[in-house]
């Protein structure tokens, strides 16, 4: 009898043990995965931010104002070239909408870079550039919708 009592505490430590290890495993596969997708995240926020100051540099310096027009660019290089920038930035908000609808980027994340694009799409500059764009580019119905409530058509 008390063979088997001996037996019986050291399975009942062994397979406590055993538990236990399984337990801090899982916890240790949890935290590396929440810590995989922070750097992703993290990784993504970078070269977006990397990509959309690639291209807000690239404009010129009265991009903002409420007078500009692209005909006011008096040289045709300038002009499309500031197009090509305007293109790469409402291909950049496209992407970053279809991110979002698609769950790949959290609500904070989101609500910062549609706050930016709503900045943007209230601007003369970045009105014209749709009205040209729009014609040869297909962003989807949904896309023109979204930015349609964010105030880019005049």
């Amino acid at each position: 009898m008390i063979e088997w009592l001996n037996n019986l505490c050291s399975q009942g430590i062994g397979n406590t043990i055993t538990f236990l290890t399984a337990i801090v495993a899982i916890g240790g596969l949890i935290y590396q995965s929440r810590s995989t997708q922070k750097q992703i995240k993290l990784q993504n926020f970078i070269e977006y931010t990397k990509r959309y100051q690639e291209i807000i540099l690239n404009f010129p310096e009265n991009i903002n104002a409420k007078d500009f027009t692209f005909e006011g660019i008096n040289d045709d290089i300038e002009r499309d070239k500031t197009m090509r920038y305007m293109r790469a930035y409402l291909d950049l908000c496209f992407e970053e909408y279809t991110l979002h609808k698609g769950k790949f980027i959290d609500d904070d994340l989101w609500s910062i870079w549609k706050g930016g694009m709503e900045t943007a799409f209230s601007k003369p500059a970045f009105k014209q550039a749709w009205n040209k764009i729009q014609n040869d580019s297909e962003y989807g119905n949904e896309f023109i919708l979204f930015a349609t409530e964010l105030g880019i058509k005049n």
